[in-house]
């Protein structure tokens, strides 16, 4: 009887200790993620820049690179968008995120390929024969990566997540001037231009008031 008695109290210490673990697990999960993540997805905006820089500095086209405003001043704002948006994010809604990492490819080269095929670009990335530079394929990687994290902030943000209003106002501030750095760009609008400035004020600014409040918060 004693020998089933310690097998039962081992059993109970042993599920307890699980269970305790589970609850660890689960709390961990639900805090934001380490701030070294965070700093390292600030220093991409750094490092897409240095890469573009030293690969056009290569193939002579680093002149047009500095006439590039997307790249010199807006991509800045993913420095501050990228740290806080980290915490904001659902990671554990996989299946979403991977569709939204699918969509963001898929898009962000149909883009890329319009400008290919249209000559929209100024020349450090693709060249008016349509040849896709070093630098064009180091902007394409960067911009496929932000992309992802400005659809999954929309579509897995954690429900009123402490973060959401400066991370709102960073994702803004790249519509806003990214729109205005391509109009003086190009000396007037173009599509691609238009539909991603248009779509991503009305996803950022108004498509979470449309489902409701609880996605708001002001923190």
């Amino acid at each position: 009887m004693r020998e089933k008695s310690d097998n039962s109290l081992s059993q109970i210490i042993a599920i307890d200790s699980l269970r305790q673990t589970n609850e660890i697990s689960v709390g961990w999960l639900e805090q934001r993620p380490h701030p070294i993540v965070g700093i390292l997805l600030a220093l991409l905006p750094l490092v897409s820049f240095l890469g573009q820089y030293f690969l056009s500095l290569r193939a002579g086209t680093h002149q047009i690179f500095f006439q590039h405003l997307t790249v010199m001043v807006v991509d800045w704002v993913f420095v501050p968008f990228n740290f806080f948006v980290v915490g904001v994010i659902e990671w554990r809604r996989g299946g979403r995120l991977y569709i939204i990492m699918c969509i963001s490819v898929i898009l962000t080269a149909i883009t890329h390929a319009f400008w290919q095929l249209y000559s929209f670009d100024l020349g450090h990335m693709i060249t008016k024969a349509g040849i896709v530079l070093p630098a064009g394929w180091i902007h394409l990687s960067f911009s496929i990566l932000e992309m992802v994290l400005l659809v999954a902030f929309v579509f897995c943000r954690k429900v009123g997540a402490s973060g959401i209003g400066v991370v709102t106002r960073c994702a803004t501030a790249y519509f806003i001037t990214m729109g205005i750095c391509g109009y003086v760009m190009h000396n007037g609008f173009i599509i691609s231009d238009v539909i991603v400035f248009v779509c991503g004020l009305f996803f950022v600014l108004v498509y979470p008031r449309l489902i409701g409040h609880k996605y708001l918060s002001v923190h």
